[in-house]
């Protein structure tokens, strides 16, 4: 055996073995699993265990997102999704382009940063990735559910974690279920717009916009403006829309094929094959490749899995996509940890104790400043009556839980070699993503305790 090969295997053993360490302190220490496995990852990256061990935006992008996505898309169930179509639109749309602006703009005026990569920051830490939240709530309602619903015959469910028969095996409880599909919801979908939004400031970085300003005139400079904005709508419509249709194509596709297969082997690589398959064709037609994954998924699971599959593989499906997942976050959250200089961070506590609290305070506005529009909207039209009233409640959830985790690392880590300022831009997305990974899951998770206790 090849001395590297020895080595990846050697090193694919250790972290998981660590993982499995992560999940047996997480029952005892009452602390969130992506919280644990950052920690042990400041210490492997102190003692140097791997000083090879490099986390990269292709690694991210191209092996480890497509399956966290689409483990997310194909637990979504339809109705609660359709329901809550327009809370979750809004501040999957309106509330990313908020955040984005308003943390690049103080990100601008208060440390200086030249307007074009202050956006760009802005945009990278606008997705949330409340993936650990979401497993935390859960998990909380499986186990209050089977207290509450021992004596309930559930017939002959399928058993997919999305109910994708419209029999959900798990029975809401106290809110629990709208609180996941809204954070779910939104959380998958501003994750796409985020990133929309990302290609679009860094292609703007790299216009010739400076010496319009330089040396246009003042009507040269208002036709520049107007026309980046037409421009970038445009984009950021082809990207998000054409994505979901792809995706949606994709899925019915899959549906299709899944049909004239009897082999439940089959029928589960066909489906996880479809999450590759939704990234590499929306690349090639150059649309965002978040949405393509997301309804592919949603319409696999709503349509396909509803109908054309056999029982063995809505069984089984469920268990290899969340074991894999299960997977790739450990070792995800692990190579964060690994990856993260905690001493540079101690060098820049003033900074960082700033740029946190700007982050967390641009997600409270976006939220708290949309939530009063949705909410009449959905008071004065009855085609949203049955969509979240979003209370006081939702929006403490929605502001806490709005973890950073994957994609900004991935974004971040992408940015051109020769972006002005890049170094400084990295550094501060992973200052974010550390503190939200552990100081903002713990208190999350007590918030949730606590909130839950109580009904």
């Amino acid at each position: 055996m090849h001395e590297n090969s020895q080595q990846i295997i050697i090193t694919a053993i250790f972290l998981l073995s660590i993982a499995s360490i992560g999940g047996i302190l997480t029952k005892y220490l009452k602390i969130p699993y992506a919280s644990i496995l950052v920690i042990i990852g400041f210490i492997v990256g102190i003692l140097h265990i791997f000083p090879s061990l490099k986390i990269t935006p292709s690694l991210i992008y191209y092996v480890f997102l497509p399956i966290i996505i689409f483990e997310g898309a194909v637990n979504i169930k339809l109705r609660p999704l359709i329901s809550n179509a327009l809370p979750i639109s809004i501040l999957s749309v309106l509330g990313t382009i908020i955040s984005t602006i308003f943390t690049g703009v103080v990100i601008h005026f208060v440390l200086s940063f030249p307007l074009k990569q202050s956006l760009i920051f802005g945009a990278i830490v606008a997705p949330t990735d409340p993936v650990s939240i979401l497993a935390l709530l859960k998990n909380r309602m499986i186990k209050k559910t089977d207290i509450k619903s021992k004596d309930v015959d559930t017939g002959n469910d399928a058993g997919f974690p999305g109910g994708i028969d419209g029999k959900s095996q798990n029975v809401a409880v106290d809110g629990k279920e709208d609180i996941e599909t809204l954070l779910a919801g939104e959380s998958m979908f501003n994750d796409g717009i985020s990133l929309v939004l990302f290609e679009l400031f860094l292609a703007l970085n790299f216009s010739g916009s400076a010496s319009v300003f330089l040396h246009g005139g003042i009507i040269h400079i208002f036709q520049y403006v107007f026309g980046i904005i037409g421009e970038s709508t445009l984009r950021f419509l082809y990207s998000s829309i054409g994505g979901s249709i792809l995706g949606a194509l994709l899925g019915y596709l899959a549906s299709f094929i899944l049909s004239i297969i009897t082999d439940y082997s089959t029928e589960i690589m066909i489906s996880l094959l479809l999450a590759y398959a939704s990234l590499m064709l929306a690349y090639y037609v150059d649309v965002s490749f978040i949405m393509a994954i997301i309804f592919s998924g949603i319409v696999l699971a709503n349509y396909g899995f509803k109908r054309k599959v056999s029982d063995r593989t809505l069984q089984v499906f469920p268990i290899v996509i969340e074991y894999l997942t299960f997977i790739i976050n450990s070792l995800l959250f692990l190579i964060i940890g690994i990856e993260i200089n905690l001493f540079k961070i101690f060098d820049l506590w003033i900074i960082s104790w700033f740029i946190i609290v700007l982050v967390v305070f641009s997600r409270f506005i976006a939220v708290y400043s949309i939530s009063p529009v949705i909410n009449k909207i959905r008071n004065k039209f009855k085609i949203f009556s049955h969509s979240l009233i979003l209370n006081e409640s939702y929006k403490k959830f929605l502001v806490f839980g709005g973890l950073k985790g994957a994609l900004p690392i991935a974004m971040a880590l992408s940015l051109p070699l020769n972006l002005y300022m890049r170094y400084k831009i990295i550094t501060y997305v992973f200052i974010v993503v550390l503190f939200s990974l552990t100081i903002q899951a713990i208190f999350f998770d007590i918030f949730a305790r606590r909130y839950f206790k109580s009904k």
